[in-house]
This record gives structure tokens, C-alpha cells and sequence, in this order.
């Protein structure tokens, strides 16, 4: 079932714009569409053209958005959709949600240094404990070179480690050293691996500038410490690099934890503001599709029929009278453009998401969740139909469904599977089946159909083909009514050709088992080739050869119901099969095991593929009878502050 909507119009003065646009966010009811897209003769206005106050209030409430994201992302905050809101019955007073802009300027001035100043703390911390062990690694190379004239504290060791391949620029360096500083330097080298020769140089204080600068010119890079670690010897250097490393931890847990404690004092109110800052950024965007004269703001939109009374209350409350709410004429063009909101009851309700799966219908046709609630789970029964596997299906699903508390298509999902497999309970008990042949065991029988009799498999046969000669025949019935509604004569054609045509079989099948008289033959085949000369007229010329190939390929669509019966023969043998070696394995324990994994695979199976083949016998032998998708959803320009979602 769908709702009626009512397309509005409403008009006030630019002093009221911001006013109207606040009480239709909150009262989230009302679909606006673009007023460049709605028809000149029902709107004369042009797009509305926000002032300079209003673009730099857009453009301030965006960066403060991203401000507080940023600071969410690194206090750890929930980025999501899960911002903290106001209940869904409680009314939005508008002071509180300009003071909420207000304080969210004022906290983000107090909260942004601190955060950023952590934050700077641990990217240092970070970036010292990775980049120490490679310092103290390369430390390591000159302990076994150090001379003992290192220790004296009117000396300045350097150190310099060079690819082998360049040895001979140490040599030279060394004579330039040994030069400079009169033969008071002391210099040691040695290979420390096979590709990595290192040089400690040990001069007098007085000379270490002019070392520096002749390292510098011989572009020769020196081992270069961090600030703190500098004019010590590499040994003390080693022994402070790992004093430096030991502590660095425990600095960065308690960064972390002063960053939990922020998190934790500013991070609900964070998602506060931020939800009050996209929604009122939503009221800016929605301005775009807005229409103005000199005087005036034009928005036009669709609402359900039944909310057309409260809108108008609300803004009168909000506004008062000077915004005038008037209800558009729909034409047949302008049906077309209607915004379409299923509402089914509550059974049928999940049963919304798999015909969105296919398409949504349009605003003028048939809603087929009621007939697609009713028939699905019967059709997975009819495939399940065992009382073992529809008990643990069912308390599968319940057990999924207190996981899934949110609305959705998993939940809507979930809630299906458990209606079939209530249905499989149901004709298990028919069928006379618990975990296949098992339930025989106890004393239990079919009360209808016996499956794993040769004798009654015919007979299941029979009865999934008579269900989908039902479930088609229902199908044309309906695209016939909606051809006549719409009078669209091609339509009318094709799907009364079909129906007359299917007719005329039925009387021919029920004169063949012996149903109807021998009298019923000829009218039988006189109404079958009718209906198949209506189907073929609905194709032009090509009529005479594709009437009679359609007309086949509906009554493959009847046959195509064999796979209820066919799929759960399939299902009941498998599982006699898992019973069958439970007993024929020498070893219990073993046999018992085979039976359980194999039931398993069958349960998984039972689950899923009687959902698929019930789903298909749907969306292709039964909606392409009537159903026509393209329908456009219903998205209601709703607040999520007032609305809890």
C-alpha cells in the first residue's frame, strides 16, 4: 500500500524564509523539489539567491563542522552516524540550537590547544622512539673502535661511517685531521660490516669546528645525534639512548591517557554540536532548490494527504498567517514526478526491502508487498517443509534478530526467513518430516504428502504446478485491471490474450483428467486460440509467429513452480542420506559426525535456497504479469534532531 501524497505550494515573505525552513526540518514531513523543476504554469519564480550573511554562516557552520571531526578523529570519538540526539518526541526549541553554534565556538577555542598540543607531544614522542634504536644501532658499530682518550672531557669525539667503496676519502680526511690539529687528534677505523667502514676521529675541544667545517667541504656526512645526546662519548650516548628509550612509553600512555580523558569529557558533547551543525547546515543546502520573486520565497513540495493539516498548523504556529500553504492540482504529467511511500502493516512491513530490491513501484501502480507477504513464505514452506531444520531456522533467526535491533534490509531479511521457517514448521507437519526421514522413528506420519514416497511425488508435482497456475493467473488478472485503469490498449492485449489463452488450457487440461465433460474440449481450444491471437495482435505483424512462442513461454512460467517440489525432494533426500549413514558407519561416534555435518550443509541450504527460488518465482513469473517499477522514494526534508535518526 502506498500513501496518497498532496503536492503544496508555499509561499511567505523573505523575512520568513529561515522561520519556515526551521519548522519544516523539525516537522520532516515534507518532500521539497526543486522549483526549476516543477512546471511553469503552476510556479513563477525564479531560483532563490542566498545574501552575503547567509553564505558566510554556510560557509563558518562548514568549518566548524570539520573542526569538530577533526578533533572526534583524534580524541578516538565515534565519526559515524551516531551522534548523540535529542529524543524523537521532544520538540527542538530553536534558541537551544543557536546556542549550541555558540558553544561550539567557545569549547573548540578551549579544546583545540589542548588537543593539538597532545597531540604534537605524541607525534614527537612517535617519531623519537622509532628513529632512537636506529641511532643507538649505529652507535653500537664504534663501540669496538672507541679509544680510551674518548672519556677525557677536554675532547670531542666524531664519528663517521662510509660505504667501503670511498675508503680512500678517509684516508686523505685522516692526513687533513692529523694536519689541522698538529698531531693531537687521535683516529680509529674499522670495517664493521662488509659494506660499512667507520672512523672515530678524537680531537681537542678547540679543534672541533674546524674538523666540522673540513667534514663539511670534503662533503662527508658525520654522525649526527639529537639534541641531549651530543658531546658524549658513544658509550654514554648508548647508555642515554636506552635510559631515553625505556621512558618514552610510559610518556606516551599518559598522552594517551590525558587524550581518553578529553575524549571522554568533550567527546558527547562534540557529536552534539556536530549533529546540530549538519542539520543546520541541511537547512542551508535545501535553500538551492527554493524559488523567489522580489518579495518573496516559493518552495514547492509533496507531502502525504493525511499531513497537509499539520503542515499548515505548524507553520501557522511558527510563522503565523503572512505564509500561505496551497495544495497544487496533479495532473496525469505531474503523477508521474509523485514521490512514492510504501506503508503496509506491520507483517507485511520487511517485505518492502526485497521489492525495492527489484524497484520501487510507481506512484500510479501496483504495491505487490501484501500479495508477496502473503504467498513468499508459503512458498518456502512448501520447499523447507521440515519440522527439525523450520525449529532451528526459526531460533536462528531469533537469535539474529536480537543483533540486529536497527531497521534495515538485514533485519527485514531476517524477519522473512523467520516467517518461512514457521511455514516450514507447518507443512514439515504435513509432509511428515523432522530432519527428513527421522521423525519416523518416533511414530511421526505425513497428514497430507508423503515425499519419500515414489507413490505421492506425482501428486507434489501436481500441486506446485496448480499453485503456479494460481500465482500466474493472479498476476495477469492484475495487469489486466491496471492495462484497463491506465487504457493502454497494447497492455490490454497482451496480458487478456494471455489470460484468455491460459483459460482455454485450463479447460483442456480439466477435460484431460476427466474434470469436465468431453464437451468442454472444442470451447477449450476455441478459447485458447482466441487468447493466443489477442496475445500475437498485441505484436503487430510479428504477432503471428511470437504469439503462439509467448503463449509457450507462459506455461513454461506455470512449469517453472516444479522447482518447489523439485528442490525440496532434493533437500529431504539429502537428509535421508545423512540418517542413512549415521547408521551404516561400523562407528557410532563417526556416523553420528557425517550426520551432523551433512544436516548442517543441509540446513544452510534450506535457508538459502528457498529464499532464492521463492524471490524468483516472484520478481519473474509473477510481477512481469502486472508490475511496473521506476517509482521515485519519498525523502522528506526531515531534521535529525527532532526525528532520532
Amino acid at each position: 500500500m502506498r500513501l496518497d501524497m498532496a503536492r503544496l505550494q508555499i509561499v511567505g515573505l523573505k523575512r520568513h524564509l529561515v522561520p519556515t525552513v526551521h519548522a519544516l526540518h523539525r516537522l520532516g514531513c515534507v518532500q521539497i523539489e526543486d522549483v526549476s523543476d516543477a512546471n511553469a504554469n503552476d510556479v513563477s519564480a525564479r531560483s532563490l539567491h542566498m545574501d552575503r550573511d547567509m553564505v558566510r554562516t554556510q560557509e563558518e557552520l562548514g568549518y566548524l563542522v570539520a573542526r569538530i571531526e577533526g578533533l572526534l578523529s583524534t580524541l578516538g570519538a565515534s565519526c559515524g552516524e551516531t551522534a548523540s540526539r535529542a529524543p524523537a518526541s521532544s520538540a527542538i526549541d530553536e534558541s537551544l540550537v543557536e546556542g549550541c553554534v555558540t558553544e561550539a565556538r567557545a569549547g573548540l577555542v578551549v579544546l583545540a590547544p589542548q588537543a593539538q598540543t597532545l597531540l604534537s607531544k605524541q607525534d614527537a614522542l612517535q617519531a623519537e622512539q622509532t628513529s632512537l634504536p636506529r641511532y643507538e644501532a649505529t652507535l653500537r658499530k664504534l663501540l669496538p673502535i672507541m679509544p680510551p682518550s674518548v672519556r677525557n672531557a677536554s675532547n670531542v669525539s666524531i664519528g663517521v661511517l662510509v660505504s667501503r667503496a670511498h675508503v680512500g676519502v678517509l684516508d686523505a680526511v685522516s692526513e687533513r685531521v692529523l694536519t689541522l690539529t698538529g698531531g693531537r687528534a687521535e683516529i680509529v677505523a674499522e670495517d664493521v660490516d662488509p659494506a660499512t667502514r667507520a672512523m672515530l676521529i678524537v680531537v681537542p675541544r678547540e679543534y672541533s669546528a674546524e674538523i666540522e667545517g673540513l667534514l663539511g667541504r670534503e662533503d662527508i656526512s658525520r654522525l649526527r645525534l639529537p639534541a641531549g645526546f651530543t658531546d658524549q662519548p658513544p658509550d654514554a650516548a648508548v647508555a642515554t639512548l636506552n635510559q631515553r628509550l625505556a621512558v618514552i612509553p610510559q610518556e606516551l600512555s599518559e598522552i594517551e591517557a590525558q587524550l581518553t580523558a578529553l575524549a571522554e569529557t568533550w567527546g558527547p558533547r562534540l557529536e552534539r554540536w556536530r549533529a546540530c551543525l549538519r542539520d543546520r547546515l541541511e537547512e542551508f543546502a535545501i535553500l538551492s532548490r527554493f524559488g523567489e520573486t522580489d518579495q518573496t520565497f516559493v518552495l514547492v513540495g509533496w507531502t502525504p494527504k493525511r499531513d497537509v493539516p499539520g503542515v499548515c498548523e505548524a507553520l501557522a504556529a511558527t510563522v503565523g498567517e503572512e505564509v500561505v500553504v496551497q495544495t497544487l492540482p496533479l495532473t496525469h504529467a505531474v503523477l508521474n514526478r509523485a514521490p512514492v511511500a510504501l506503508v503496509n502493516p506491520g507483517p507485511a512491513r520487511p517485505f518492502q526491502s526485497l521489492v525495492r530490491l527489484l524497484a520501487l513501484p510507481r506512484y500510479d501502480g501496483i504495491d505487490p508487498t501484501l500479495l508477496m507477504a502473503f504467498f513468499l513464505p508459503i512458498f518456502f514452506g512448501m520447499i523447507l517443509g521440515d519440522v527439525g531444520y523450520g525449529v532451528l531456522l526459526l531460533l536462528i533467526c531469533l537469535y539474529l534478530l536480537r543483533r540486529f535491533r536497527q531497521p534495515g534490509t538485514a533485519r527485514d531479511i531476517i524477519q522473512v526467513l523467520a516467517m518461512g521457517s514457521g511455514w516450514g514448521i507447518v507443512f514439515g507437519f504435513l509432509y511428515g518430516e523432522v530432519f527428513g526421514t527421522l521423525g519416523e522413528t518416533f511414530g511421526m506420519r505425513a497428514l497430507w504428502i508423503e515425499r519419500t514416497s515414489p507413490k505421492q511425488v506425482p501428486a507434489l508435482m501436481l500441486f506446485a504446478i496448480a499453485v503456479g497456475a494460481v500465482h500466474v493467473t493472479l498476476g495477469l488478472i492484475l495487469g489486466v485491471w491496471e492495462a484497463i485503469r491506465e487504457r493502454r490498449q497494447s497492455l490490454l492485449l497482451e496480458r487478456g490474450g494471455m489470460l484468455v489463452g491460459l483459460v482455454g488450457l485450463f479447460m483442456i487440461v480439466a477435460v484431460a483428467v476427466k474434470l469436465l465433460p468431453t464437451g468442454f474440449m472444442t470451447p477449450g481450444v476455441a478459447v485458447m486460440i482466441v487468447g493466443i491471437v489477442l496475445l500475437g495482435s498485441s505484436l503487430g505483424w510479428l504477432g503471428l509467429l511470437m504469439g503462439p512462442i509467448e503463449f509457450i513461454g507462459l506455461v513454461g512460467n506455470i512449469l517453472s513452480y516444479l522447482r518447489i517440489a523439485a528442490i525440496g525432494l532434493a533437500s529431504v533426500f539429502l537428509a535421508q542420506v545423512a540418517n542413512d549413514l549415521a547408521g551404516s558407519i561400523g562407528n557410532i561416534v563417526v556416523g553420528l559426525i557425517v550426520a551432523v555435518l551433512i544436516h548442517a550443509l543441509n540446513l544452510a541450504l534450506g535457508a538459502f535456497s528457498p529464499t532464492i527460488h521463492s524471490l524468483r518465482l516472484h520478481y519473474v513469473e509473477f510481477f512481469r504479469k502486472f508490475y511496473e517499477g521506476g517509482g521515485r522514494p519519498f525523502e522528506p526534508f526531515r531534521s535529525q534532531l527532532s526525528t532520532g535518526r
